[in-house]
């Protein structure tokens, strides 16, 4: 994940803390040493690999196929959010990839790799994103849209319901800053003028009261006439 500056979910271990992990192509034999675990399973002899500074790698998809074994269904769908984005939308790589997978695990990467969205890339949105389906709020029709949909964009809400014209923005720490908070007063007034709702909430708060956001959310979605 480091090597292809993919953010990591909150559910995976420090990729920098983890020890090596080796793995390798069926016809090739195993490496061993200390400080190195090799995998069980040999890759497929299709497994995607990339170069990264003279060293292979798997590729992207690959990656978070074979890690969909041991992540958790929000850092799954994360890490696959973050790997559609890099790949500009196209799922085929990574069906591709979960076919390559031992049979017994095609299934809940399957699974999971149907909630994967491009246009949702920090894992902050993906959670927020999951909270909300799994309060039974419908999905938003789009991710970072630009606003107006025809001309010059202005703003790029993160989640938005267009039926009803509202948009959710998730402002991280860096927000606080003086220069990024102008910003955002002309994001906001931008949105208004366009006839949206605006509605923002901190990752602190999806973070720490991931209750809370979903009612604040649901809330100004209902008011605006969204029915579930």
């Amino acid at each position: 994940m480091v090597a292809f500056g993919l953010p990591t979910p909150f559910g995976a271990p420090d990729p920098m803390a983890a020890e090596p992990v080796v793995a390798v192509r069926g016809e090739v034999q195993p490496p061993s040493g200390a400080r190195i675990r090799v995998l069980d399973e040999r890759l497929h002899p299709e497994t995607v690999l990339w170069r990264v500074k003279g060293v292979l790698v798997l590729s992207p998809e690959d990656l978070w196929a074979v890690r969909c074994a041991d992540l958790d269904d929000e850092s799954g769908i994360a890490l696959g959010d973050a790997v559609l984005r890099r790949l500009e939308g196209d799922k085929a790589p990574m069906v591709a990839a979960v076919e390559r997978l031992p049979v017994e695990q095609q299934a809940r990467a399957t699974r999971l790799l149907g909630l994967v969205r491009c246009e949702v890339c920090p894992p902050v949105e993906t959670r927020l994103r999951l909270l909300l389906l799994q309060a039974g709020v419908p999905e938003a029709s789009h991710y970072a849209a630009p606003i107006p949909r025809e001309g010059r964009a202005g703003i790029w809400p993160d989640l938005q319901w267009e039926s009803v014209r509202v948009a959710v923005e998730v402002d991280g720490p860096h927000h606080a800053a003086d220069t990024q908070h102008e910003s955002d007063i002309r994001r906001n007034r931008t949105t208004k003028d366009h006839g949206w709702t605006q509605v923002v909430v901190s990752s602190r708060e999806v973070m720490r009261q991931p209750r809370d956001v979903v009612r604040w959310v649901g809330g100004e979605l209902r008011a605006a006439g969204l029915r579930w």
